[in-house]
């Protein structure tokens, strides 16, 4: 029963959450504020569908969110791009009320799983010269995103499907994933796409 349970799927609101800094020139540690907090999309695509499913690891690990993406074209050429998903878990303060206690910055970010699974593309020096990793919903190397199946980039030429599964282990305190995020590069490097969607609750 527990399983059935588990395996439902998600029902997801995009919504942009976060205003997250991004990366201040390529391979460089430093923050910015060059990611607007709203979406971005292309002219050239679109993404036609996003689908989102909980189910249980078939190994026992823990519990995996899937994401498939179907892209369409608006091009009359086909377009070379990186994409990549990443799923997290993260609390945010409700209100600036002083009443409030402020949620530690070590808990902020409870999950956190890239696809492609290299989370030293995410990882960048905390801006308060403390010496300490930040992550980041900006990849340090946009040219990642690469297609596994040949090693290349993605290829969109009338539609294209993406497939991608994010892990949350079993552990202490244990939590899903309550949020997504869609990354989108053309073959420069550049930012076609960006969007951030909440997990808000299931389908039984």
């Amino acid at each position: 029963m527990l399983k059935k349970i588990l395996a439902a799927a998600f029902i997801i609101l995009p919504v942009a959450l976060f205003a997250q800094d991004a990366p201040e020139g390529k391979g460089k540690t430093a923050l910015s504020t060059a990611i607007p907090s709203q979406a971005q999309y292309s002219e050239k695509f679109v993404v036609e569908h996003c689908y989102f499913n909980r189910r249980i690891d078939p190994g026992g690990k823990g519990e995996l969110l899937e994401i498939e993406l179907i892209l369409k074209s608006r091009w009359n050429d086909p377009l070379e791009m990186y994409i990549f998903t990443i799923a997290s878990f993260e609390k945010v303060e409700k209100t600036k009320s002083s009443f409030e206690m402020p949620i530690p910055e070590r808990e902020r970010i409870r999950n956190f799983v890239p696809y492609p699974d290299d989370i030293k593309n995410y990882e960048y020096e905390n801006p308060d010269g403390r010496g300490k990793m930040v992550l980041v919903k900006f990849p340090k190397n946009p040219k990642a995103g690469v297609d596994p199946a040949t090693g290349k980039p993605y290829t969109l030429k009338d539609r294209l499907v993406v497939r991608a599964k994010h892990l949350s282990p079993y552990r202490n305190d244990y939590v899903f994933f309550n949020n997504a995020t869609i990354l989108i590069f053309d073959g420069e490097g550049k930012a076609m796409f960006r969007k951030l969607y909440e997990i808000k609750g299931k389908r039984r």
